[in-house]
């Protein structure tokens, strides 16, 4: 069984890529507005796309400025029960290399194609904040547009739901 990887470095200290994982000021820069962001153990993150919750995930485990531990309890079914895990380590001033892994995130699920895509994407978005200050988390759309969005979502998501 082989989970989703990720490792790259950043251009930006530990302490800041730190932050863009651990407040709400930092998530809602890279991943998604529409969220509802805890910052203790135990805690949990709500994260929502077109205003239908996607997943929430419960705080396992933070080491400040060495690693963040999340585990999905509501969302997905795929996703439920996984564990998201960023690994931080400085490698000089203002570089950090990241480790990112999704426990039981695996390629026989019937997500892990569109799923590791949009990790790949959203992690993209983490660089792009942290390096560069630039947002790029989902924004829910508006008016008729967000109405399609929303049923689009709802949709799609019922084959991951049940």
């Amino acid at each position: 069984m082989t989970n989703y990887v990720k490792q790259f470095e950043l251009s930006a200290p530990v302490e800041e890529v730190y932050a863009a994982i651990t407040t709400e000021k930092g998530i809602k820069s890279w991943w998604t507005v529409d969220c509802d962001i805890s910052t203790e153990i135990g805690g949990v993150h709500s994260f929502r796309f077109e205003r239908l919750l996607f997943n929430s995930m419960k705080i396992v485990e933070l080491i400040p400025n060495e690693k963040v531990h999340w585990t999905c309890i509501e969302g997905w079914n795929e996703w439920k029960g996984t564990d998201v895990t960023f690994l931080l380590r400085s490698i000089g001033p203002g570089k950090t290399t990241v480790e990112f892994k999704h426990t039981g995130l695996t390629p026989s699920l019937s997500c892990y194609k569109m799923c590791s895509k949009g990790w790949d994407d959203t992690l993209l978005h983490l660089q792009q904040y942290v390096e560069n200050g630039q947002s790029n988390a989902h924004i829910p759309k508006s008016g008729v547009q967000g109405v399609l969005s929303r049923f689009a979502f709802k949709v799609f998501s019922r084959k991951y739901t049940k």
